[in-house]
């Protein structure tokens, strides 16, 4: 009974989402039903998470610092283009910059911002081969919670907006979105090159500073609808504030943690648990190590100097009297 419920459940929830379709997308591939967030996010998070470190156990890194180029270059363009095509379809369009409902329109101007919109859509999903990447080259601590929960919201709440109406208010949050990612995709592009750019890349702080702005105007840019009713759907803002909030907690949280040196609640219950090493040297592998010497080894807790989210473990020499 309680996993009828669920299915049950489930099944009414995506019928109140997606029986709202926009019936201008309704024939689009990809579009209309949650079959492909939930195929492409799913094989995602298994593969991220299970399948992916299963086959690297034994394995050396893969070097793809090609791949990497090409797809990091790629993406700058890809985000420049809708960068410069989104505005100029909207607000060149006749939108509202503050406050713009939903029309549903079927002119040409208004089919080109869904069209682009759909186009972003699959851009975002290619987003997902930098995970795809760090676990290749088993950069496991790259793979953060932030780092996770912010692609699989884009992606799924993105899909959710293009089934039931891509055009309208979150215009200004997208064309802000697709600027934010041509900077941090060239910080990518620059960083693959090889460590002589590092001098060169002083300005990965004003990055996520940039990054803390955006959201913050996102949010506010977001909540006009609450208070001046221009006809977008109440449905929808209650869907994009959330996460929202949720990507500006996570970059003020790596800000703060990167460049302030203050602690997280995660920091706290980390330091309040165990470190010990394992033979694999895989921290979240608890396994006593054996007395060695004079002293035992045990794990001290590191912040890993590429993402201060992740610790690591290192074996530390306890002298004993």
């Amino acid at each position: 009974m309680p996993k009828q419920s669920m299915l049950f459940r489930g099944l009414a929830m995506r019928h109140r989402v997606y029986g709202q379709l926009d019936p201008r997308v309704k024939d689009w591939l990809f579009i209309g039903d949650p079959l492909f967030p939930l195929v492409v996010l799913g094989s995602y998070l298994m593969f991220v998470y299970i399948i992916g470190p299963r086959y690297m156990k034994n394995r050396q890194p893969y070097d793809l610092r090609w791949a990497i180029k090409v797809h990091n270059l790629f993406m700058v363009f890809a985000n420049a283009y809708f960068f410069i095509e989104f505005p100029k379809a909207a607000y060149c369009g006749g939108y509202n910059p503050l406050c713009q409902g939903m029309t549903y329109a079927t002119d040409p101007a208004s089919l080109r911002i869904v069209e682009l919109g759909w186009w972003y859509m699959l851009v975002r999903t290619l987003d997902l081969l930098d995970t795809i990447f760090f676990v290749l080259r088993k950069k496991n601590s790259h793979i953060t919670f932030q780092h996770v929960s912010h692609h699989f919201c884009c992606l799924f709440t993105g899909h959710i907006f293009l089934s039931l109406g891509m055009d309208g208010h979150p215009w200004f949050g997208v064309s802000l979105n697709a600027g934010i990612h041509v900077v941090m995709y060239t910080y990518y592009f620059l960083a693959a090159l090889g460590p002589h750019m590092k001098p060169y890349l002083w300005w990965k702080k004003h990055l996520t500073i940039a990054q803390i702005i955006q959201h913050y105007l996102i949010i506010f840019h977001g909540i006009i609808p609450y208070f001046y009713d221009c006809k977008y759907p109440r449905f929808l803002l209650n869907l994009a504030l959330p996460q929202g909030l949720l990507g500006l907690g996570l970059f003020i949280n790596l800000y703060a943690l990167s460049y302030t040196g203050k602690k997280s609640w995660s920091d706290i219950f980390l330091q309040a648990t165990p470190c010990v090493l394992s033979d694999d040297n895989d921290p979240m592998k608890f396994k006593r190590l054996q007395a060695e010497q004079e002293g035992l080894l045990v794990g001290e807790r590191l912040k890993d100097k590429h993402n201060d989210f992740d610790v690591k473990c290192r074996a530390k020499q306890i002298k004993t009297n």
